[in-house]
């Protein structure tokens, strides 16, 4: 199944037992599962990047975990601009990505609970944090709204990000340190 979650506004969450934490390398064949599930691809290709990200200063990669198993993840990256990169290319600066549960365990608050995670370490090395969210995207772009997230632009680049002209949006949120 590749695509977004449908939309359910309102929708009454059920609770669970959700442990949310560091990725560690036990984690990323599952992290890698769920990025296929989204994106289609190779398990092997993205674990393999996830690996890389694991020993990278500048990067975060959070699961949720319940009874032992994990079913959600999301990851921060560092993002700096290059030379050769165009003017409409997002400002510096850390960058949520990837936030994906699985597909029984959404409508739970997890997709929250990666974001607060992230943010919160986040927070302790900036004083604010981005995120490019597709606009037909209507669950994370509530959820960002819920975070303190607004509107930079519509009209950006990002490396190595397949973004169709006019489908993206551009968030920035306020970090408290």
């Amino acid at each position: 199944m590749t695509g977004f979650a449908e939309y359910q506004p309102g929708a009454a969450r059920q609770s669970a037992d959700v442990l949310v934490r560091p990725a560690v390398d036990a984690d990323l064949t599952t992290c890698a599962e769920l990025i296929v599930t989204r994106t289609g691809g190779p398990v092997d290709k993205r674990r393999s990047r996830l690996e890389a990200d694991l020993q990278n200063p500048d990067r975060y990669t959070a699961v949720a975990e319940i009874n032992g198993d994990v079913v959600g993840y999301g990851a921060v990256i560092r993002h700096q601009i290059s030379p050769a990169d165009p003017p409409t290319t997002a400002p510096d600066g850390y960058y949520l990505i990837g936030l994906i549960v699985s597909t029984d365990w959404r409508r739970h608050g997890i997709g929250d609970l990666l974001t607060q995670d992230r943010m919160c370490w986040t927070a302790e090395r900036a004083d604010e944090i981005y995120t490019f969210v597709n606009l037909s995207n209507a669950p994370i772009l509530d959820l960002t709204s819920r975070f303190g997230f607004t509107e930079v632009t519509r009209d950006f680049t990002f490396p190595n990000a397949p973004l169709e002209p006019g489908t993206c949006v551009l968030l920035r949120a306020d970090l408290n340190r």
